[in-house]
């Protein structure tokens, strides 16, 4: 039986350049220079007599070698981490969320006490951004995005389709005598997002409702605080379905129109093609069973 690499450290090091395919990268995360990170793949490989990358001049890819290494070092550090944890009384794994207050607030937030009883060693850290950034796995583990792709290093997942309709609360259209005809429309203030200004626009070119215009229009650049501006009836707001579900339920809020496949968009959930951290494949699984339930 050959000889395993002397340093765990190594093999970690390996896992992380070759999930990165970059050495700059993996010195990044790891807090190294790159040229600590090329002399230790250069020995791993030394050690073990073959080549595990093809370097170009602005490029890296793994071999077959590499590829086959990576693989395996990948679920190994994975069960490593795992057991770790497991047997530890203060050891705990760390998961990096990444969402916009609306989702978190109206979808993810209420399902997320079943997720944390289950995994009571996952410790959860929020990021909430109003605008989407570049998905970067150094500063967190997983993202929630509507209309993502997957690309070389992300795998994304489905999680629900989500349909924009207009929301209003039952005490300001009782106020204006809402019957149903959607020219009440005309004396009320409506709600728009600075990040996605044409919502509007598209839901008034679907039903052919160009005749239709607001009595004032009010921008945010936080959908949720538009949303609530409309549970205080305020005004309306452009609401996604299923994320407002529950004040529907609660009557907080009532749809004007009918959900629309033209005014849908899928959510996902976005996050390392390759990683070796036991928490990112028990929130995946945790999602997988709440996919249908939007």
């Amino acid at each position: 039986m050959r000889a395993l690499p002397s340093s765990l450290n190594t093999l970690r090091t390996f896992e992380v350049a070759a999930r990165r395919l970059s050495f700059k990268d993996a010195a990044d995360e790891l807090c190294l220079s790159a040229s600590a990170v090329s002399r230790q793949i250069s020995g791993l490989e030394e050690d073990i007599g073959v080549a595990l990358f093809e370097r170009g001049n602005r490029s890296l890819q793994l071999t077959a070698e590499g590829q086959e290494l990576f693989e395996a070092a990948s679920q190994a550090l994975g069960l490593l981490s795992s057991a770790v944890s497991s047997i530890s009384p203060q050891g705990q794994l760390q998961l990096r969320l990444s969402a916009q207050p609306y989702f978190a607030n109206n979808w993810l937030l209420p399902r997320l006490h079943a997720f944390t009883k289950q995994h009571q060693n996952i410790r959860l850290t929020f990021e909430s951004a109003l605008t989407y950034k570049t998905f970067d796995s150094t500063k967190i583990d997983g993202c929630f995005r509507f209309d993502a792709k997957a690309d070389a290093h992300t795998e994304v997942m489905k999680l629900h389709r989500q349909y924009m309709i207009p929301l209003a609360s039952p005490g300001l259209l009782q106020r204006h005598g809402w019957n149903g005809d959607l020219s009440v429309l005309n004396k009320l203030s409506w709600f728009h997002s600075t990040h996605q200004t044409d919502l509007w626009e598209r839901w008034q070119h679907h039903f052919d409702l160009a005749s239709l215009s607001p009595a004032e229009s009010l921008y945010f650049d936080d959908a949720e605080t538009a949303l609530q501006a409309a549970r205080e009836g305020l005004g309306v707001v452009m609401g996604a379905i299923p994320m407002v579900q529950r004040d529907l339920d609660e009557g907080k809020l009532i749809p004007l129109t009918e959900p629309q496949q033209a005014l849908s968009a899928d959510y996902y959930f976005v996050y390392p093609k390759t990683h070796n951290n036991p928490a990112i494949t028990a929130m995946v699984q945790w999602l997988a069973e709440h996919q249908l339930d939007a």
